[in-house]
Protein backbone atom coordinates (compact mmCIF):
# COMPACT_ATOMS: atom_id res chain seq x y z
CA UNK A 1 0.00 0.00 0.00
CA UNK A 2 1.30 3.29 -0.84
CA UNK A 3 2.21 5.96 1.51
CA UNK A 4 0.51 8.78 0.26
CA UNK A 5 2.15 11.37 2.28
CA UNK A 6 5.23 11.02 0.28
CA UNK A 7 3.37 11.32 -2.99
CA UNK A 8 3.95 14.58 -5.03
CA UNK A 9 1.22 17.62 -4.08
CA UNK A 10 0.51 19.05 -7.63
CA UNK A 11 2.48 19.08 -11.34
CA UNK A 12 1.87 21.71 -14.01
CA UNK A 13 1.50 20.44 -17.66
CA UNK A 14 1.63 22.64 -21.26
CA UNK A 15 1.08 26.08 -22.01
CA UNK A 16 -2.19 27.91 -21.86
CA UNK A 17 -3.41 31.33 -23.53
CA UNK A 18 -5.45 34.05 -22.23
CA UNK A 19 -8.76 34.56 -23.06
CA UNK A 20 -12.38 35.92 -22.18
CA UNK A 21 -13.72 37.22 -19.28
CA UNK A 22 -16.22 34.74 -17.08
CA UNK A 23 -18.96 36.72 -17.80
CA UNK A 24 -22.04 34.82 -16.38
CA UNK A 25 -20.23 32.10 -14.76
CA UNK A 26 -20.70 31.66 -10.76
CA UNK A 27 -19.85 27.60 -9.70
CA UNK A 28 -17.40 25.20 -9.22
CA UNK A 29 -18.50 22.01 -11.39
CA UNK A 30 -16.84 18.89 -10.06
CA UNK A 31 -16.99 16.59 -13.22
CA UNK A 32 -16.08 12.63 -13.30
CA UNK A 33 -17.71 9.33 -14.58
CA UNK A 34 -19.20 6.85 -12.63
CA UNK A 35 -16.88 4.88 -10.23
CA UNK A 36 -14.15 7.63 -10.55
CA UNK A 37 -14.76 8.33 -6.39
CA UNK A 38 -16.41 11.48 -6.60
CA UNK A 39 -18.76 10.38 -3.80
CA UNK A 40 -16.52 9.39 -1.37
CA UNK A 41 -14.63 12.03 -2.61
CA UNK A 42 -16.99 14.96 -1.55
CA UNK A 43 -18.04 13.50 1.40
CA UNK A 44 -14.62 13.73 2.77
CA UNK A 45 -14.24 17.38 1.97
CA UNK A 46 -17.28 18.13 2.93
CA UNK A 47 -16.93 16.40 6.41
CA UNK A 48 -13.50 18.03 6.90
CA UNK A 49 -14.96 21.42 6.14
CA UNK A 50 -18.63 22.38 6.54
CA UNK A 51 -18.14 22.84 10.42
CA UNK A 52 -14.66 24.71 9.96
CA UNK A 53 -14.13 28.27 11.46
CA UNK A 54 -11.05 28.54 9.31
CA UNK A 55 -11.12 30.34 5.59
CA UNK A 56 -13.20 27.76 4.03
CA UNK A 57 -16.42 26.40 4.92
CA UNK A 58 -18.68 24.42 3.25
CA UNK A 59 -22.80 24.51 3.70
CA UNK A 60 -25.22 22.11 2.21
CA UNK A 61 -27.69 23.47 0.19
CA UNK A 62 -30.26 21.08 1.53
CA UNK A 63 -30.98 18.84 4.59
CA UNK A 64 -30.60 15.67 2.27
CA UNK A 65 -27.87 16.12 0.94
CA UNK A 66 -26.06 17.29 3.97
CA UNK A 67 -27.78 13.51 5.74
CA UNK A 68 -26.38 11.49 2.92
CA UNK A 69 -22.61 13.01 2.64
CA UNK A 70 -22.58 12.09 6.79
CA UNK A 71 -23.49 8.89 6.25
CA UNK A 72 -20.75 8.19 3.62
CA UNK A 73 -18.40 9.51 5.89
CA UNK A 74 -20.05 7.43 8.84
CA UNK A 75 -19.95 4.57 7.08
CA UNK A 76 -16.11 5.01 5.55
CA UNK A 77 -15.28 5.09 9.28
CA UNK A 78 -17.30 2.10 9.96
CA UNK A 79 -15.78 0.10 6.88
CA UNK A 80 -18.62 0.15 4.49
CA UNK A 81 -17.87 1.68 0.96
CA UNK A 82 -20.74 3.83 -0.50
CA UNK A 83 -23.29 1.85 -3.44
CA UNK A 84 -22.53 2.45 -6.57
CA UNK A 85 -24.30 5.55 -8.49
CA UNK A 86 -27.36 4.32 -10.40
CA UNK A 87 -29.03 7.57 -11.35
CA UNK A 88 -28.37 11.04 -11.98
CA UNK A 89 -27.84 13.29 -8.73
CA UNK A 90 -26.46 16.73 -8.36
CA UNK A 91 -25.47 18.02 -5.04
CA UNK A 92 -24.81 21.80 -4.69
CA UNK A 93 -22.59 23.14 -1.78
CA UNK A 94 -22.41 26.88 -0.94
CA UNK A 95 -18.53 27.52 -0.56
CA UNK A 96 -17.74 30.36 2.06
CA UNK A 97 -14.06 31.77 1.03
CA UNK A 98 -12.19 34.61 2.32
CA UNK A 99 -15.42 36.36 2.87
CA UNK A 100 -16.72 35.57 -0.27
CA UNK A 101 -19.67 32.79 -1.24
CA UNK A 102 -19.13 30.59 -4.06
CA UNK A 103 -21.62 27.18 -5.45
CA UNK A 104 -19.70 24.00 -5.87
CA UNK A 105 -21.67 21.66 -8.13
CA UNK A 106 -20.79 17.73 -8.35
CA UNK A 107 -22.15 16.00 -11.07
CA UNK A 108 -22.85 12.75 -9.70
CA UNK A 109 -24.17 10.67 -12.19
CA UNK A 110 -24.12 7.48 -13.95
CA UNK A 111 -21.59 6.67 -16.83
CA UNK A 112 -24.54 6.87 -19.25
CA UNK A 113 -25.64 10.13 -19.29
CA UNK A 114 -22.11 11.07 -19.23
CA UNK A 115 -21.99 9.22 -22.86
CA UNK A 116 -25.04 10.73 -23.85
CA UNK A 117 -23.79 14.60 -23.70
CA UNK A 118 -20.24 13.98 -24.05
CA UNK A 119 -19.81 10.99 -26.35
CA UNK A 120 -22.93 10.81 -28.27
CA UNK A 121 -23.81 14.31 -28.21
CA UNK A 122 -27.74 13.73 -27.22
CA UNK A 123 -28.40 17.08 -24.90
CA UNK A 124 -32.16 17.07 -25.14
CA UNK A 125 -32.97 14.96 -22.50
CA UNK A 126 -33.47 16.12 -18.71
CA UNK A 127 -30.45 14.47 -17.54
CA UNK A 128 -28.11 15.80 -20.52
CA UNK A 129 -29.71 19.15 -20.44
CA UNK A 130 -28.76 19.75 -16.73
CA UNK A 131 -25.63 18.22 -17.02
CA UNK A 132 -24.97 20.90 -19.90
CA UNK A 133 -26.24 23.83 -18.05
CA UNK A 134 -24.16 23.41 -15.46
CA UNK A 135 -20.70 22.97 -17.73
CA UNK A 136 -21.73 25.81 -19.51
CA UNK A 137 -21.90 27.88 -16.31
CA UNK A 138 -18.82 26.46 -14.95
CA UNK A 139 -15.98 29.46 -13.18
CA UNK A 140 -14.08 26.12 -12.70
CA UNK A 141 -13.99 22.57 -13.31
CA UNK A 142 -12.36 19.67 -11.07
CA UNK A 143 -11.98 16.35 -13.13
CA UNK A 144 -11.67 13.23 -11.33
CA UNK A 145 -10.20 10.59 -12.95
CA UNK A 146 -9.55 7.18 -11.68
CA UNK A 147 -6.36 5.72 -13.21
CA UNK A 148 -7.46 2.31 -13.21
CA UNK A 149 -9.95 3.22 -15.29
CA UNK A 150 -7.34 4.19 -17.90
CA UNK A 151 -4.72 1.26 -17.32
CA UNK A 152 -8.09 -1.65 -17.07
CA UNK A 153 -9.54 -3.59 -19.97
CA UNK A 154 -13.04 -1.61 -20.35
CA UNK A 155 -12.44 0.39 -23.48
CA UNK A 156 -15.70 2.25 -22.44
CA UNK A 157 -14.18 3.78 -19.32
CA UNK A 158 -11.11 5.06 -21.44
CA UNK A 159 -13.50 6.68 -24.04
CA UNK A 160 -15.45 8.39 -21.42
CA UNK A 161 -12.37 9.69 -19.67
CA UNK A 162 -10.82 10.63 -22.73
CA UNK A 163 -12.50 11.65 -25.32
CA UNK A 164 -15.73 12.21 -23.43
CA UNK A 165 -13.74 14.74 -21.13
CA UNK A 166 -12.50 16.38 -24.35
CA UNK A 167 -15.52 16.89 -25.45
CA UNK A 168 -16.93 18.17 -22.02
CA UNK A 169 -13.74 20.37 -22.11
CA UNK A 170 -14.29 21.82 -25.79
CA UNK A 171 -17.86 23.12 -24.94
CA UNK A 172 -16.08 24.91 -22.46
CA UNK A 173 -13.36 26.31 -24.22
CA UNK A 174 -15.80 27.21 -27.13
CA UNK A 175 -18.68 28.59 -24.89
CA UNK A 176 -18.57 32.61 -23.92
CA UNK A 177 -16.20 33.60 -21.45
CA UNK A 178 -14.83 29.87 -21.41
CA UNK A 179 -11.02 30.41 -22.26
CA UNK A 180 -9.86 31.30 -19.04
CA UNK A 181 -11.40 28.84 -17.39
CA UNK A 182 -9.23 27.13 -14.53
CA UNK A 183 -9.63 23.51 -15.13
CA UNK A 184 -7.69 20.61 -12.41
CA UNK A 185 -7.15 16.70 -12.97
CA UNK A 186 -7.44 15.37 -10.11
CA UNK A 187 -6.69 11.22 -10.12
CA UNK A 188 -8.14 9.82 -7.34
CA UNK A 189 -7.46 6.58 -4.89
CA UNK A 190 -3.74 8.03 -4.41
CA UNK A 191 -3.56 5.35 -2.01
CA UNK A 192 -4.04 2.16 -4.49
CA UNK A 193 -2.99 4.27 -7.69
CA UNK A 194 0.17 6.23 -6.84
CA UNK A 195 2.59 2.94 -7.89
CA UNK A 196 0.72 2.57 -11.11
CA UNK A 197 1.38 6.23 -11.78
CA UNK A 198 4.88 6.06 -10.61
CA UNK A 199 5.48 3.42 -13.14
CA UNK A 200 4.84 5.80 -16.06
CA UNK A 201 6.82 8.39 -14.83
CA UNK A 202 4.60 10.69 -12.74
CA UNK A 203 0.99 12.30 -13.53
CA UNK A 204 2.39 14.26 -16.78
CA UNK A 205 3.80 11.24 -18.69
CA UNK A 206 0.72 9.38 -17.41
CA UNK A 207 -1.80 11.85 -18.56
CA UNK A 208 0.29 12.09 -21.95
CA UNK A 209 -0.10 8.86 -22.13
CA UNK A 210 -3.10 8.04 -21.35
CA UNK A 211 -5.02 10.92 -21.84
CA UNK A 212 -3.62 12.16 -25.06
CA UNK A 213 -6.79 14.44 -26.47
CA UNK A 214 -7.68 15.67 -22.90
CA UNK A 215 -4.14 16.56 -22.57
CA UNK A 216 -3.75 18.60 -25.89
CA UNK A 217 -7.21 19.84 -25.22
CA UNK A 218 -6.63 21.38 -21.92
CA UNK A 219 -2.70 22.91 -22.63
CA UNK A 220 -2.62 23.73 -19.42
CA UNK A 221 -3.61 22.28 -16.31
CA UNK A 222 -3.06 21.46 -12.81
CA UNK A 223 -2.79 17.69 -11.78
CA UNK A 224 -2.95 16.20 -8.37
CA UNK A 225 -3.19 13.09 -6.36
CA UNK A 226 -5.47 12.58 -4.00
CA UNK A 227 -6.76 9.70 -1.35
CA UNK A 228 -10.30 11.00 0.37
CA UNK A 229 -9.33 7.76 1.92
CA UNK A 230 -6.19 5.39 3.08
CA UNK A 231 -7.43 1.92 1.99
CA UNK A 232 -6.69 -1.44 3.10
CA UNK A 233 -6.78 -4.97 1.84
CA UNK A 234 -7.53 -7.82 3.68
CA UNK A 235 -6.65 -11.18 3.43
CA UNK A 236 -9.66 -12.18 1.69
CA UNK A 237 -9.49 -9.13 -0.97
CA UNK A 238 -12.02 -6.97 0.84
CA UNK A 239 -10.95 -3.24 1.09
CA UNK A 240 -11.76 -1.14 4.08
CA UNK A 241 -10.88 1.90 4.91
CA UNK A 242 -8.70 3.55 8.07
CA UNK A 243 -10.84 5.35 9.61
CA UNK A 244 -8.11 7.67 11.35
CA UNK A 245 -6.75 8.03 7.55
CA UNK A 246 -9.32 10.30 5.77
CA UNK A 247 -8.64 13.00 3.30
CA UNK A 248 -4.90 13.27 2.30
CA UNK A 249 -5.55 16.22 0.06
CA UNK A 250 -8.91 16.36 -1.28
CA UNK A 251 -8.96 20.06 -0.35
CA UNK A 252 -6.38 20.98 -2.57
CA UNK A 253 -7.99 21.20 -5.76
CA UNK A 254 -10.84 23.23 -4.39
CA UNK A 255 -8.43 25.65 -3.04
CA UNK A 256 -6.47 25.95 -6.19
CA UNK A 257 -9.61 26.80 -8.17
CA UNK A 258 -11.03 29.00 -5.44
CA UNK A 259 -7.56 31.07 -5.82
CA UNK A 260 -7.58 31.18 -9.40
CA UNK A 261 -11.56 32.81 -9.30
CA UNK A 262 -10.78 35.50 -7.15
CA UNK A 263 -7.25 35.88 -9.02
CA UNK A 264 -9.39 36.18 -11.90
CA UNK A 265 -12.07 38.79 -9.77
CA UNK A 266 -9.14 41.03 -8.56
CA UNK A 267 -7.99 41.21 -12.32
CA UNK A 268 -11.51 41.96 -13.59
CA UNK A 269 -11.58 44.19 -11.12
CA UNK A 270 -8.25 45.97 -11.91
CA UNK A 271 -8.83 45.70 -15.78
CA UNK A 272 -12.39 47.30 -14.86
CA UNK A 273 -10.99 50.55 -12.68
CA UNK A 274 -8.24 50.62 -15.52
CA UNK A 275 -10.84 50.73 -18.17
CA UNK A 276 -13.30 53.22 -16.27
CA UNK A 277 -9.82 55.76 -15.59
CA UNK A 278 -9.71 55.37 -19.53
CA UNK A 279 -13.11 56.74 -19.91
CA UNK A 280 -12.51 58.92 -17.22
CA UNK A 281 -9.62 60.64 -18.97
CA UNK A 282 -10.91 60.31 -22.38
CA UNK A 283 -14.57 62.31 -20.77
CA UNK A 284 -11.86 64.95 -19.24
CA UNK A 285 -9.50 65.18 -22.40
CA UNK A 286 -13.00 65.77 -24.22
CA UNK A 287 -14.43 68.32 -22.02
CA UNK A 288 -11.38 70.10 -22.36
CA UNK A 289 -11.19 69.99 -26.04
CA UNK A 290 -14.62 71.13 -26.10
CA UNK A 291 -13.96 74.09 -23.18
CA UNK A 292 -10.76 75.04 -25.73
CA UNK A 293 -13.05 75.35 -28.71
CA UNK A 294 -15.76 77.33 -26.52
CA UNK A 295 -13.34 79.49 -25.76
CA UNK A 296 -11.63 80.06 -28.93
CA UNK A 297 -15.29 81.13 -30.11
CA UNK A 298 -15.73 83.30 -26.89
CA UNK A 299 -12.34 85.29 -28.04
CA UNK A 300 -13.33 85.08 -31.76
CA UNK A 301 -16.89 86.60 -30.68
CA UNK A 302 -14.91 88.72 -28.46
CA UNK A 303 -12.63 90.22 -31.07
CA UNK A 304 -15.40 90.32 -33.75
CA UNK A 305 -17.41 92.63 -31.89
CA UNK A 306 -14.21 94.97 -31.34
CA UNK A 307 -13.78 94.54 -34.81
CA UNK A 308 -17.82 96.05 -35.57
CA UNK A 309 -17.15 98.60 -32.64
CA UNK A 310 -14.02 100.00 -34.13
CA UNK A 311 -15.72 100.13 -37.71
CA UNK A 312 -18.36 101.85 -36.26
CA UNK A 313 -16.14 104.36 -34.48
CA UNK A 314 -14.05 104.63 -37.66
CA UNK A 315 -17.02 105.18 -39.43
CA UNK A 316 -19.04 107.91 -37.70
CA UNK A 317 -15.34 110.08 -37.57
CA UNK A 318 -15.20 110.34 -41.46
CA UNK A 319 -19.06 110.82 -41.10
CA UNK A 320 -18.35 113.60 -38.72
CA UNK A 321 -14.83 114.83 -40.98
CA UNK A 322 -17.06 114.68 -44.51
Amino acid sequence: MADVSKLPLAETVFEDDQGSTQGGRDRIVILGRRASGKTVYLSVLYEKFWKSLDSLTLKAVSGNAYSDLIRVVEGLREGRWPAATLETQYCDLEIKYKGRKHLMVTLDYAGESFRRAFVEDITDTPETATLVEHIDAAAAVILLIDPVSLVGDSSDARIDDDFGMTQAVTRIRNWPGGKDIPFVVVFTKADVNSLRIHRDGGVVPFMTKHLPALARTLKKVQIFQVAAVNAETLPDGTKISSADKLGWHVEKPLFYCLDQIELKAELDLHSAQQRRSRVAWAERQKEQRNEQRRTRLRVFAIVASMIVIAACIIALIWARKL
